[in-house]
């Protein structure tokens, strides 16, 4: 017994902003206005910039995003919760990269906040290319498989679970019952027993729900 070490918690919030800091996924924190706050290590790293040059500016000053981007985004995230597999161009070190932008909103205490991640796919450009046209219509989940696994703590019919998981994919009521071969008044009537089930009002509810952000 005297040998065993002590063991020293640490706070969940002090655990939670080192995860975030020494992650290997560039990721940032903007605020409503869209004014960074907060950049981890390796977004740091990847834009070639220090912490000071990028806290307090904005991604459209920066080049990243343009304005009409970020107004198309925003309002995604206000209706679905977050916007997903967002194609962007920028340019790191005189180059042009390809990535991917991942955006969720976040809310401590009333304040609302932006968390970003982003993921290099230059040499997968042909691959993305499809999103040109309809990704602000269209939204991919990378880790499908986890959200079939929340969904086996609610009561669902195998076909509810069908329609969640292509409501949370960007899918419309009439683009879910063509993939799904029912009507849109059958897809409706399916989300709202689905929301009584899980516990939400809508759509915009429904994701961050799943992955226990609300």
């Amino acid at each position: 017994m005297k040998n065993q070490k002590k063991i020293v918690k640490t706070p969940i919030k002090d655990l939670a902003r080192e995860a975030f800091m020494q992650s290997p996924i560039p990721m940032n924190i903007s605020n409503e206005d869209g004014i960074y706050v907060e950049a981890n290590n390796a977004a740091l790293k990847y834009m070639g910039l220090k912490r000071k040059d990028v806290i307090g500016r904005k991604p459209i000053d920066l080049g990243y995003v343009t304005a009409q981007q970020r107004e198309l985004y925003i309002k995604m995230i206000k209706e679905q919760g977050f916007a997903k597999h967002i194609p962007v161009e920028l340019k790191v070190d005189d180059k042009i990269v390809y990535v991917l932008f991942d955006i969720y909103q976040i809310k401590i205490g009333k304040n609302c906040f932006y968390l970003s991640a982003v993921s290099d796919v230059s040499s997968h450009r042909t691959n993305i290319k499809k999103f040109d046209d309809d990704i602000f219509r269209k939204l991919t989940i990378k880790d499908i498989k986890f959200i079939k696994g929340k969904l086996r703590n609610y009561k669902l019919t195998q076909r509810q679970q069908e329609i969640v998981l292509l409501s949370v994919q960007g899918y419309s009521n009439l683009e879910i019952a063509e993939t799904l071969y029912i009507s849109p008044h059958t897809v409706k009537d399916h989300l709202k027993e689905i929301f009584h089930v899980i516990g939400v009002r809508n759509r915009s509810e429904l994701f961050p729900k799943l992955l226990n952000l609300r």
